[in-house]
């Protein structure tokens, strides 16, 4: 599938997902909002992947809406407007429910939208100098939909106080609060995003997938039930064997 608003380049069990809209700093439109919902759910039903690597190309990771698209937005009818919201909901939860590790690499701007991405990212490293905002509120509106993604990463306390100033941030702030796990120098961005990867590729895919869908759904699932299929599952036990043989999982090879 060809997407006109982000580049997907696999390598091996890698993909990387680009945002491609350098001129507008990878604005979102609705264009971009249906290409981020697909690139995720194709990747999700490819076996072969195991690490989705998401970034912006040019200066900025993502800086939100696009203006045109808020500009349109303002011409909708209250039904229209429900549904660009809905579309919008079903990207966030593409990204989240993904049963890949997804890693995101930050830099430049994470504004709104882009600030919801770094929501729903498992593992999030930045540039030291991103600049954070939850900047709806300085436009008449609020950060609605990303909402529950952000509570879930920061806590309700921070969503409340950056949701209602708007107020921009950098990437140690961001790391301070639980936005993102690494605040790195513009330079080591790639070298600690190529580590983490590293690290990812040791585990397990399918416990990955449990594990990810464990923590979405953790008051319903039955631990016991689960560790004991994930025990008794083919990867279970050639993890279980490898550790006992000192050697490297196959997946891990």
């Amino acid at each position: 599938m060809k997407y006109k608003t982000l580049h997907l380049n696999i390598q091996d069990k890698i993909a990387n997902v680009t945002l491609n809209r350098p001129k507008v700093r990878n604005a979102m439109n609705t264009i971009m909002i249906q290409d981020i919902t697909d690139v995720f759910c194709e990747l999700e039903k490819n076996p072969k992947i195991r690490i989705i690597v998401l970034s912006g190309n040019g200066q900025s990771f993502c800086a939100g809406a696009d203006l045109q698209f808020i500009k349109n937005s303002g011409l909708l009818n209250r039904d229209e407007n429900v549904d660009d919201g809905k579309k919008l909901e079903e990207m966030y939860f593409a990204v989240d429910g993904c049963s890949k590790a997804v890693v995101g690499k930050i830099h430049g701007h994470a504004f709104g939208g882009g600030f919801g991405l770094c929501t729903v990212c498992d593992i999030v490293v930045a540039d030291e100098n991103t600049i954070f905002s939850l900047s709806e509120i300085l436009i008449g509106i609020i950060p609605g939909v990303i909402g529950p993604f952000t509570v879930n990463k920061i806590g309700h306390s921070h969503f409340r106080y950056l949701g209602i100033s708007g107020e921009r941030f950098d990437g140690k702030y961001a790391e301070k609060i639980g936005l993102i796990h690494y605040s790195v120098k513009e330079d080591e961005l790639d070298k600690t995003t190529n580590s983490i990867v590293k690290q990812l590729i040791k585990a397990s895919p399918q416990a990955i997938s449990k594990f990810k869908e464990y923590c979405r759904n953790m008051d319903e699932i039955n631990s016991a039930e689960v560790l004991a299929d994930l025990r008794a599952s083919e990867e279970g036990q050639e993890g279980l064997s490898a550790f006992l043989e000192k050697r490297l999982p196959s997946w891990a090879e």
